[in-house]
């Protein structure tokens, strides 16, 4: 989870607020309308870079985006390096998406009077795209995306590394080869300073696998693209404080009582 800014939370306590979608794809595009069609300067399309959630594809443009991952799932498995996917459904926009194009979903909270900054939900790369008219005769593009973790499905067949290695300088090793960073979490989770022999016929998910299970958790994609394990670890003690059938705290003494 990202840390958002204190007017964030000030709009989404607003019983009014509501939240607002742009995506950015690829690294640069031409300027168009919310229909789709080129916005021309002496009869040139205007080329913008799309390095941030501003100039993005607004909702005007967009008919569905969703992601979904699962960790844990109903019963905690451990063990896993879990991949994100996203569908998103727009008006096709000009020129062509070239094959992996980078994908990047925002949101913001909003009222009729204020606006948050904008919150990254995660790094994707589309692997599958189908373009289709709707009612109006408008040419829709359906896209399906990855993120990087679909890119650790390869063997671990080079190293740096000096056998065997410790098991964040793995995690590092194996980050760098899928060209990401790892969350800072994780070097502060990573503490046994496991040694590992070299993984001859494993793939990087495969190793990332074998170290989740030995913290008790699962190697996810943070929303800003780092790599990064979530551990069963890190969820605080357990404490139940007894309550009445209406959900209030019973006390004693002016106490809670711990059961």
């Amino acid at each position: 989870m990202q840390d958002t800014s204190a007017l964030y939370k000030q709009i989404i306590q607003n019983l009014n607020h509501w939240f607002e979608t742009t995506v950015v794809i690829g690294e640069s595009g031409d300027l168009v309308t919310e229909t789709g069609d080129l916005i021309l300067f002496g009869g040139t399309a205007i080329v913008v870079s799309r390095t941030g959630p501003d100039s993005g594809f607004s909702e005007s443009q967009l008919f569905s985006v969703s992601t979904n991952i699962q960790m844990f799932g109903n019963d905690p498995e451990i063990g896993q390096a879990v991949s994100q996917e996203i569908n998103l459904k727009m008006l096709q926009p000009s020129g062509d998406l070239p094959p992996m194009a980078v994908v990047i979903p925002y949101v913001r909270a909003c009222t009729a009077t204020q606006q948050s900054e904008w919150i990254q939900q995660g790094v994707f790369y589309i692997d599958t795209r189908e373009i289709s008219n709707n009612d109006d005769d408008l040419t829709v593009i359906t896209l399906h995306g990855f993120d990087a973790m679909l890119m650790t499905e390869q063997d671990y067949a080079s190293t740096t590394l000096e056998w065997p290695a410790k098991d964040i300088d793995i995690v590092q090793e194996i980050a760098s080869k899928i060209g990401v960073s790892v969350d800072e979490r994780t070097v502060a989770l990573m503490t046994e300073e496991y040694e590992l022999p070299l993984p001859t016929g494993y793939t990087l998910r495969e190793m990332l696998c074998y170290i989740a299970s030995m913290y008790l958790g699962c190697f996810i994609m943070t929303d800003t693209g780092q790599l990064r394990l979530v551990s069963l670890l890190e969820l605080p003690k357990e404490t139940n404080l007894l309550i009445d059938k209406y959900g209030d705290y019973i006390t004693f003494g002016g106490d809670r009582i711990m059961v």
